[in-house]
């Protein structure tokens, strides 16, 4: 696509009028980028930002802040107690074992159960080293195809 005398003209009265980069560019039959670098070289007036200044965006809230915190005791007067209930706080388990209990040297990390449940844990055999789990899990997670069926595909 070569910028003709015409199409620059075209743009420079598009562009101060007001138009869209994406407009000018489907009236020109260019692409919305290739009018955006033209107007840039020709230091045509730079447009604001369309993304509206001043509006807040929506707050993320992080796993921790979603989390019930437990509520205070609150005492007004030595005759009026009031108690809120307290949540009991969740229990906390390691993130990732990284020795057995008995043992030396690294553990198999190998789940077993379901996360959310109270009796889930990791395998803790000793695991193979250079790998996170034990022999037999490791027979398991890492599947090795012989040559012959890799071929016969």
């Amino acid at each position: 696509m070569t910028w003709t005398e015409e199409r620059v003209a075209e743009l420079m009265r598009l562009w101060e009028a007001g138009r869209s980069a994406s407009e000018i560019g489907r009236l020109l039959g260019v692409s919305k980028n290739s009018v955006v670098g033209k107007a840039h070289r020709m230091k045509l007036k730079a447009r604001p930002s369309p993304i509206k200044r001043g509006a807040t965006p929506p707050v993320r809230r992080s796993v921790a802040a979603a989390m019930p915190k437990p509520a205070a005791q609150v005492s007004v007067a030595p005759r009026q107690v009031q108690e809120r209930p307290v949540a009991p706080a969740p229990a906390r388990r390691p993130a990732r074992p990284v020795a057995r209990s008995g043992g030396k040297g690294p553990s198999c990390l190998w789940p077993i159960g379901d996360p959310g449940d109270q009796d889930f844990h990791f395998c803790g055999e000793p695991a193979v080293p250079g790998k996170p789990y034990c022999d037999e899990h490791c027979a398991r997670a890492y599947i090795v195809r012989n040559r012959s069926d890799s071929e016969a595909a």
